[in-house]
């Protein structure tokens, strides 16, 4: 993105606004961190997922049959340990412990993937931690048009899926079957 025109280098065609910076409170309809769990209504399999703060799993710790706190589209975002991993949800869903949750109007494969470029800086002895205040703070560039947003969002759900396919396919066929390039003599 050019700084001084806010126009990025590299577009869809049929697009030329420019894009705007806006914090991420600005655009959020709500943000919200997970609270506690109700153990006595979890159950292993459910309509409405408890999502934790996790990078495995889609980081779901299981479900609720009859209630939920955000309605999906939304996308969470970690909120500690290694915090500011995005994921869009397209399934109404509760966030639970340290898991941020931001809905918007805007496209949520679109937002997934601008949150997941930000250099979240986390000044802390501890475990690092991000809360919703931190997050909001965040300056994106927005296209004008949601359009646009749309049409990356489509484009990075795609290349999601291509190398989600290709990791699967990696996993099935073992390391003992593939060779390593990078390896001398392999």
């Amino acid at each position: 993105m050019t700084k001084e025109k806010g126009i990025p280098q590299i577009r869809f065609s049929g697009f030329t606004d420019t894009w705007e910076q806006r914090e991420l409170g600005d655009i959020a309809s709500d943000m919200v961190a997970g609270g506690d769990i109700d153990k006595d209504l979890i159950l292993a399999e459910g309509q409405y997922p408890v999502i934790a703060n996790a990078l495995t799993g889609d980081g779901i710790v299981g479900y609720y049959d009859k209630e939920y706190r955000v309605n999906a589209p939304a996308v969470t975002v970690t909120g500690r340990g290694d915090v500011g991993h995005a994921k869009a949800r397209l399934v109404n869903f509760t966030p639970v412990v340290r898991l941020l949750s931001v809905k918007s109007e805007h496209d949520v494969f679109f937002l997934e993937n601008v949150i997941n470029t930000l250099k979240i800086v986390i000044e802390s002895t501890g475990v690092p931690q991000l809360t919703v205040p931190q997050l909001a703070k965040y300056e994106v560039a927005f296209p004008r048009q949601l359009d646009e947003e749309e049409h990356i969002g489509a484009f990075f759900k795609q290349l999601d899926r291509r190398c989600s396919g290709v990791r699967h396919w990696w996993l099935r066929s073992g390391t003992s079957r593939c060779r390593n390039p990078l390896r001398r003599n392999a």
